[in-house]
């Protein structure tokens, strides 16, 4: 490889990272992302980059217009889905990843990333330059072509209609959201319907990509008899899993259903922020597509639970062979 080339994948390499992370707060999928920032990798690679004095800022804006351009290739075949389309949840690892380390630092909850479907390219890409990218206004207006003034106002409207939305744009208490995502696990695995209504505020919205449900665009403000139609669907979920634990994703706690060793569903708790014993669910967000779960199963699924313990076993192999030549007296 050639010295530019080299410089080229080590600057690549620096900010793939964030790149990944940019990309998928834009789409929310983690395949478009990767998706995205190979596009960008390849048209990095080919280009006349002697004259680029920041790759970093070159790469963010290349990723973010790529990004802009896919979300509206992807916008138009989500409207279409019969079922809606949710956000594919990103699951915390354990021992985390470059990639898992720029997702948090750009934290955003999943909630929000829900409802930042309702925004527009421009306005999602501002949004998230702004909020989770600490970029100001000028550096947003260099990759959107746009004024600084006008990209402070595109970023001002994009926060107001997530406010009118009921975005949550702080998470609340964790102690207290923990405490009643642990009792809807809880409660979903001795199917307690009255201890599921319980936990529930009079008007929850509930979303899902179950085909039975609402769709994303048309969240559901029920009063109670309508609150246990959906406790009725969540238990009947929970029914057909074999067991419910509790996960971190994007440093909230959520639900997990599995089957089988595999993940089926995630339930995502939004609740009302108060610590004096009254909080409530106010908002789920239920996940049982495949492919918006294939980043949860590749960390907890059966397939990532072999991996573990294959890489166990073959350390104790190992360790047993080299006690072997080193043999140590027991009695000593």
């Amino acid at each position: 490889m050639t010295e530019q080339g080299i410089d080229k994948a080590s600057s690549f390499e620096a900010v793939r990272a964030r790149l990944l992370a940019l990309a998928y707060r834009m789409l929310g999928s983690r395949a478009e992302a990767e998706d995205v920032v190979q596009d960008v990798w390849l048209k990095w690679h080919l280009a006349d980059t002697q004259a680029v004095q920041t790759p970093a800022a070159w790469l963010t804006t290349i990723t973010t217009r790529a990004a802009i351009d896919r979300l509206r290739h992807v916008q138009r075949e989500r409207a279409s889905q019969h079922a809606g389309w949710l956000p594919e949840p990103w699951l915390d690892e354990v021992a985390p990843s470059a990639e898992e380390l720029a997702l948090r630092a750009a934290e955003m909850s999943y909630g929000v990333m829900l409802l930042l479907e309702r925004l527009k390219p421009d306005e999602r890409a501002a949004f998230v330059l702004h909020e989770a990218f600490d970029c100001d206004y000028a550096e947003i207006g260099r990759i959107l072509e746009r004024t600084p003034a006008a990209c402070r106002q595109i970023v001002h409207r994009a926060r107001t209609k997530l406010q009118r939305a009921g975005a949550p744009l702080q998470r609340p208490d964790p102690a207290a959201h923990a405490r009643i995502v642990e009792r809807l696990r809880a409660a979903l695995e001795a199917q307690d319907r009255a201890g599921l209504l319980r936990l529930f505020s009079d008007t929850p919205q509930v979303v899902s990509d179950v085909p039975v449900l609402a769709p994303v665009c048309a969240p559901v403000c029920a009063p109670e008899p309508v609150a246990a139609g959906w406790v009725d669907t969540v238990t009947s979920l929970a029914q057909q899993a074999s067991n419910a634990e509790v996960v971190s994703v994007e440093g909230a706690m959520c639900v997990a259903l599995f089957f089988e060793g595999d993940v089926v569903g995630m339930l995502d708790v939004w609740t009302n922020g108060r610590t004096d014993g009254s909080t409530r669910i106010v908002a789920l967000r239920i996940v049982t597509s495949a492919a918006n779960l294939d980043a949860a199963n590749r960390v907890l699924g059966r397939a990532a639970v072999k991996r573990l313990l294959a890489r166990i076993q073959q350390r104790s192999a190992h360790s047993i062979a080299m006690s072997r030549d080193f043999p140590v007296d027991i009695e000593a």
